[in-house]
């Protein structure tokens, strides 16, 4: 009954359990058979779960769903252990994950568990339109010679990405091949031959693309970079005819909620973040 995900139907299951509890945020099962890094495991009785080895160093990210309808039957605690089993195989004592804004029923589930609030991410989405952004001097698509500077600004400002927490960037090779997870496009933002920021947006659905990192070298913020690099990827986002773009930043991230909020992005969901040991 609790099984990996490994056939189209299996990932068509899940994206129907995801936009059941997400109705707002939908996704689909080709979008979940297309990611490179984690692993599905299914509940046949109205569940799924999603482990994967997390920035944060010695953590998981887990993630358990289960259908609104089938909920009060076990099926939670099924796929919470067989995430943890998926945990403890990767050799890491500590998960993390999200829980919807005001599900009150969902968090003290996990808070019996030995889970704890550590803080709330934001969800946001902007209306992709001709006209609204621009690529200013100075930022251009990434290519293949801006790689290893893209990772050192991803490797400077990773840990400030999952505040409280402490995030780490993985091994060149590792952050490479994640990045490279349903990406559209990204942009550097150039300083001479240096680059000083980077921003990458994935793929989400056939109108919907994602904000991935946004990130600026500390020596180089306070100079509309990251505004200068989003409304890169708006332009972008507008001219493939795409109509929407997402993004979530957690509570701490002042600076790139500000940025957000200028460039007109408007809220949409508020998630708490949990974290507790491996069960």
């Amino acid at each position: 009954m609790v099984r990996l995900a490994s056939t189209p139907a299996d990932f068509a299951f899940c994206a129907d359990v995801c936009n059941a509890v997400h109705p707002d945020n939908p996704v689909t099962g080709e979008m979940f058979a297309a990611r490179t890094t984690g692993r599905f495991v299914v509940h046949d009785a109205g569940g799924y779960a999603i482990v994967d080895r997390s920035s944060i160093p010695g953590t998981a990210f887990a993630m358990v769903r289960v259908h609104p309808d089938a909920r009060r039957r076990g099926i939670g605690s099924a796929l919470l252990e067989a995430a943890s089993s998926e945990a403890r195989e990767l050799e890491l004592g500590r998960m993390y994950g999200r829980v919807a804004g005001g599900d009150g029923e969902s968090l003290a589930y996990v808070e019996r568990r030995g889970f704890g609030e550590t803080g709330r991410d934001l969800t946001v989405v902007l209306d992709a339109r001709v006209g609204v952004g621009e690529v200013a001097e100075g930022i251009v698509e990434l290519g293949d010679e801006h790689l290893r500077g893209a990772y050192d600004v991803a490797a400077e400002c990773l840990p400030e990405m999952a505040l409280p927490q402490v995030a780490a960037a993985p091994p060149y090779e590792e952050w490479l091949e994640r990045e490279n997870d349903a990406s559209a496009v990204a942009f550097v933002a150039l300083d001479g031959d240096e680059v000083v920021g980077y921003a990458r947006l994935c793929t989400f659905s056939d109108k919907r693309l994602e904000n991935g990192l946004t990130a600026v070298r500390r020596s180089h913020r306070r100079r509309g970079l990251a505004t200068a690099l989003k409304r890169a990827q708006i332009a972008w986002a507008a001219e493939h005819g795409y109509t929407e773009i997402l993004t979530s930043t957690v509570a701490g991230n002042e600076a790139m909620r500000g940025v957000n909020e200028r460039l007109g992005y408007r809220p949409i969901s508020e998630e708490i973040v949990v974290e507790g040991p491996v069960p």
